[in-house]
């Protein structure tokens, strides 16, 4: 936006000029005009009756007149820089000195001073009377206008030229910080109507909330200043009902509010952005609330409904749950009780107390020192009443599983009662519940998302084995009922 685009009214104060312009007039007695690119005069002080009451208001001298200032005008527009002044003398006779007035690099306007003669020019008081008889002029009373026009030395110009330039800088100036506010001003109104754009269309309900602070620093209180037109329609209250409303009102049982008042209270106490969900009994809604700075002391809360993936979200959890005990009783049936599939939960409470620190394995190499952790675990709490062999082939089926599926786990050993637990886990993809009797109840079935035929062994020599899965996790508990007489030989780790 240049400031070609811009008039100078709008730019600069021009009454304020203006009075500006008649001081320095009477200080130094000149004339003072602005006038624009066309010619019009925008500011005039301090001028001649000479050429006020007479020149310009005959037709023939006025002519002199306009001609003088396009002369001016022209000269400026070929170029002068904004210090620079070009002097004139008007057919007339009256000498004026001109500066272009220039804003931003775009000459707008020109200064003039002037009406005025050297002290050394050859007035010919004798030609001023025969132009008053002749174009009927009150020939005393122009002649009386004739003796009151200045006459200045060259060295006068010269000191007062160089005020002149200053002044004519000092309006420049003016209106390149006029421009820059208007610039600022349409970038600030631009972003605002992107930004109104934006709050107006989002899907997302949209409150705008002001803090305001005590003498202490803390939050005195907050103002709705703002919502948009999803929140209007959620909330079923207008915008002019929400905007104004404080904290310190109260909510007036509204649950949606008080939730709104207090998701934000929180974030401006802590001084950071804050994510929460709520879950709105009274709307029978869920909403997730993210709450974030918004510039000053304005703070904004979006409020995205996630009701209905909420209700997908339980219903998939009832289904699979539905499918898990369906799994639980077939499995149980079966495998006569042996195979247990169980809640990550439910699990933890069938584990008895650690006889290891968990030990962490990724590669096939690690899995022979995970083994001796596992033997040394059940020697040194059951001495020779668990079968190594049985031991080493279901763990190991288990261990082997858990690097090729998970890309490894861990591995613990526990003793609840008589028995000695072994748990292994790993964060793989977990058993697809589509194949999961396959993959635990069929010799040889093996997946990329299943545990193989290791199940069927675990079957046949463990007492049981418990299966928690899903995405990202599985554990596999093998429990070992601990003989009751020294009848066992340690096997070779």
């Amino acid at each position: 936006m240049g400031a070609d685009e811009h008039e100078l009214a709008r730019l600069i104060d021009l009454d304020r000029v203006q009075r500006l312009c008649e001081s320095l007039s009477m200080a130094f007695d000149f004339a003072l005009a602005v006038l624009d690119l066309e010619g019009e005069v925008l500011i005039a002080t301090g001028w001649q009756d000479i050429c006020t009451r007479y020149h310009r208001e005959n037709e023939e001298t006025l002519q002199g007149c306009l001609e003088s200032d396009l002369r001016i005008n022209r000269r400026l527009v070929q170029g002068l820089d904004a210090s620079e002044h070009y002097a004139y003398r008007c057919t007339n006779g009256l000498w004026d000195v001109a500066f272009p007035l220039v804003v931003a690099g775009e000459h707008l306007a020109n200064v003039y001073m002037g009406q005025f003669f050297f002290d050394d020019d050859p007035v010919d008081r004798a030609e001023f009377a025969a132009r008053a008889r002749r174009l009927g002029f009150d020939e005393a009373a122009y002649l009386a206008a004739l003796d009151r026009v200045p006459v200045i030395s060259h060295a006068q110009l010269q000191r007062t030229v160089k005020f002149l330039g200053d002044f004519v800088s000092m309006l420049g100036e003016m209106g390149l910080s006029a421009l820059e506010r208007e610039r600022k001003h349409a970038q600030l109104k631009k972003s605002e109507e992107r930004y109104r754009r934006l709050f107006d269309s989002t899907s997302e309900g949209i409150v705008v909330f002001r803090a305001e602070h005590a003498d202490d620093g803390g939050v005195a209180d907050l103002v709705i200043v703002d919502v948009n037109p999803v929140q209007e329609a959620r909330t079923g209250l207008h915008h002019r009902e929400m905007t104004g409303r404080r904290h310190s009102d109260g909510d007036g049982g509204d649950e949606r509010l008080s939730a709104y008042f207090e998701a934000v209270s929180s974030a401006v106490a802590g001084g950071f952005a804050t994510r929460t969900e709520v879950c709105l009994r009274t709307a029978d809604a869920t909403e997730l609330l993210s709450v974030s700075p918004a510039g000053g002391d304005l703070w904004q809360l979006s409020a995205t409904d996630v009701t209905e993936l909420r209700r997908a979200e339980e219903a998939l959890r009832r289904q699979e749950e539905g499918i898990r005990r369906a799994y639980v009783d077939v499995l149980d049936a079966v495998t006569g009780g042996k195979l247990i599939l169980l809640t990550e939960e439910e699990l933890e409470d069938e584990l008895g107390t650690p006889l290891s620190e968990p030990v962490r394995f990724e590669a096939p190499a690690e899995l022979a020192a995970a083994r001796r952790t596992l033997v040394g675990a059940a020697e040194a709490h059951f001495p020779g009443r668990v079968r190594h062999t049985d031991l080493l082939s279901t763990a190991g089926e288990a261990l082997d599983n858990a690097v090729k599926h998970g890309g490894g786990g861990t591995c613990q050993a526990f003793a609840r009662d008589s028995s000695l637990q072994v748990a292994v886990s790993d964060e793989g993809p977990g058993i697809d519940f589509r194949t999961l009797p396959r993959a635990t109840l069929v010799p040889g079935f093996s997946t990329a998302a299943s545990l193989g035929m290791g199940f069927t062994i675990m079957l046949q020599l463990c007492e049981r084995v418990l299966l928690t899965t899903r995405p990202g996790r599985t554990v596999v508990m093998l429990e070992f009922a601990a003989e009751r007489e020294q009848a066992l030989h340690p096997a070779s780790v």
